[in-house]
């Protein structure tokens, strides 16, 4: 995925791709196609670059769900006075599995794609997190979220008690909320990983009304501001975790944001990501730049120990 925006020079951002889950509704898709051709129509006004438009796994698509976007596709793509009236527009369709119904309808636009990435001289990392962790920490007017990974070939190399003395050592030169995210089971409660994202904000939602109104009152107070605080996130990924872990990686790191049935965290410049890797995995074969393969582009982010 990275690669094809990487081809076209645009940094993904969260309204061009969507990464389908079993819950995710034929309404999210249509929405996706609609913003896709409406949004090339606009591009066309302005002789822009139109933006690229991505579905990713629509094999985890329900069956049902998978019915109706094939209906869904046929209405807005596929008929021939649509495809006669339609303008140029980028979508793409990522799959894993070409059994799918959804893939299925769309056979005859199948591609086989290679990417060369030496050729890229556009790196989407380098335009979205900064490679230093000074700047992140003093460079107010240029701050840019940051990422540093904590592996080891062996187990008990003691990764956590670095990442808590390095935050340690950083909370006297700064203001900084400190917060671990344990990714700690194959399946990802994206509810409560998102909540837990939320912590560093005053706002509790776990209290009722008039509580909640009083304990936001006096920790405004008590805050400093966003500018000057920064918030540190220990992300603590488990060795039961599976490849699924990289949907969710993708969509917190690259397209710096994460939604829910009833929430949604955004990343937020002043925020930076310490991320523990495990050193094996319990059912998984490999190294963690072959099963993690979000965390190890070409740019490779820093690392310790």
């Amino acid at each position: 995925i990275l690669n094809l925006y990487k081809s076209i020079g645009m940094i993904p951002r969260a309204e061009h791709v969507l990464i389908c889950k079993k819950t995710t509704t034929e309404e999210e898709i249509e929405c996706l196609l609609l913003r896709a051709l409406l949004c090339t129509r606009q591009f066309e006004k302005d002789s822009a670059q139109a933006s690229l438009y991505c579905l990713v796994w629509p094999e985890k698509l329900a069956k049902k769900t998978q019915a109706k976007v094939v209906k869904l596709l046929q209405r807005m793509l596929l008929q021939h006075s649509e495809l006669q009236r339609m303008k140029q527009y980028l979508f793409a369709v990522v799959s894993s599995n070409m059994g799918n119904d959804v893939t299925g309808v769309l056979r005859l636009f199948q591609l086989e794609c290679t990417f060369d990435e030496s050729i890229y001289s556009f790196d989407v990392e380098e335009e979205l997190y900064t490679k230093q962790l000074s700047s992140f920490l003093h460079d107010k007017s240029n701050r840019k979220p940051f990422i540093q990974l904590y592996a080891s070939n062996n187990i008990g190399m003691g990764k956590t008690w670095k990442i808590q003395e390095d935050i340690e050592k950083y909370q006297k030169e700064c203001k900084i909320e400190n917060i671990c995210v344990r990714l700690n089971s194959s399946a990802i409660d994206w509810k409560w990983t998102v909540n837990t994202f939320w912590q560093y904000h005053p706002c509790k939602f776990d209290q009722n009304l008039e509580e909640n109104v009083d304990n936001i009152r006096k920790k405004k107070h008590q805050t400093a501001s966003s500018e000057d605080t920064l918030v540190i996130y220990h992300l603590d990924i488990s060795s039961c975790v599976n490849r699924d872990i990289n949907d969710f990686l993708f969509q917190l790191l690259y397209l710096q944001h994460i939604d829910t049935d009833c929430s949604s965290f955004h990343v937020n410049p002043n925020m930076a990501f310490f991320i523990e890797i495990p050193s094996q995995f319990d059912s998984l074969k490999g190294n963690a730049k072959d099963i993690l393969y979000t965390l190890f582009p070409n740019l490779i982010f820093p690392q310790s120990l």
